[in-house]
């Protein structure tokens, strides 16, 4: 009954169904090549550090290495025909479990459908973080975000327009993010094209939207279910990977975080913003001289007091 998006399909072009054009989330990226000057997008991913896009490894599994590093490339922007920039890869990766969906059966939905893409250099946007520990049954039902550059139902032809929609998460299995269109407004849910794109939920802790899911398959006509891996169960391999691109396993030094000026206090992290100790030793400097000219005014009140009582005594 369900069929992935596959290679294929992505090439000829089929975007969020049911959603809106998206001018925000700069970390989502059309993902696709440019031939003779018109750029076309097959997939979509999220930038989650400055070098390394999420995507989904059915979007290039089939092709040789060489030819997505040679031929492919990242656009951003909202209209990958009108890209503001445009991204070189370095190398690709592909889980090391994953299966294509329906390779045991026709209900197969396959596993570790995700892949990341290592850029030539880093880009001129702010990633995204990717959430890392354990979605709960607490929070079946809550609001999502799902981004992607595809068709906006099964039979358009509109691809590399970037889209949004608000989902609800329906359910978990133990490998993928369920969402059901009729738990949606207007039956909203990914389609092709959208592929490889995230799923974001608004994570209060952070005040910032987080990734939670990979854009992975769905049903022919778009209209019923999808599933997008979770990045809960990945995370060990993509921290593994960005320790290998960027040097350390903490993504709070590779955003940036410790020298960028701002105190940042983020579960994300793996030590204390530099800037945090400081602006809590300037904050304890200013406390205690606050403290000290108070007891200097509390100490002139006490001399002072017996010259008062007595001029009142004199009256």
């Amino acid at each position: 009954m369900w069929t992935a998006f596959l290679w294929l399909t992505q090439a000829n072009g089929f975007p969020i169904v049911n959603g809106v054009v998206e001018e925000g989330f700069p970390s989502v990226v059309a993902l696709g090549a440019e031939f003779n000057g018109n750029a076309f997008s097959a997939c979509t991913g999220n930038l989650i550090t400055p070098r390394i896009v999420l995507t989904a490894a059915h979007c290039g599994g089939e092709l040789p290495l060489e030819v997505v590093i040679d031929l492919g490339a990242a656009f951003i922007g909202t209209e990958v025909t009108d890209y503001t920039d445009k991204l070189a890869y370095e190398d690709y990766v592909i889980h090391p479990e994953y299966r294509e969906l329906g390779t045991n059966g026709p209900y197969d939905t396959g596993a570790y459908d995700v892949s990341l893409l290592i850029l030539e250099e880093e880009a001129p946007i702010e990633p995204t973080l990717f959430r890392a520990n354990t979605i709960t049954e607490e929070e079946y039902g809550m609001a999502l975000k799902a981004v992607g550059f595809g068709i906006t139902n099964a039979n358009a032809n509109d691809s590399g327009t970037k889209r949004s929609a608000d989902l609800i998460l329906s359910d978990t299995d133990s490998m993928f993010i369920l969402v059901e269109n009729s738990d949606n407004e207007d039956n909203a849910n990914i389609c092709s094209g959208d592929s490889g794109g995230p799923t974001f939920y608004f994570d209060e802790e952070r005040d910032q939207y987080v990734q939670l899911g990979v854009h992975s398959w769905g049903d022919q006509t778009c209209l019923y279910q999808s599933g997008s891996t979770r990045t809960d169960i990945i995370s060990e391999w993509i921290t593994d990977t960005i320790e290998d691109v960027h040097g350390t396993r903490d993504i709070c030094e590779v955003f940036g975080y410790y020298s960028d000026g701002v105190c940042t206090e983020l579960p994300d992290c793996l030590m204390e913003d530099p800037e945090c100790i400081v602006e809590e030793q300037i904050k304890s400097a200013c406390s205690s001289v606050i403290a000290n000219t108070y007891g200097i005014w509390f100490l002139g009140a006490l001399i002072l007091l017996p010259f008062v009582t007595r001029k009142k005594h004199l009256l």
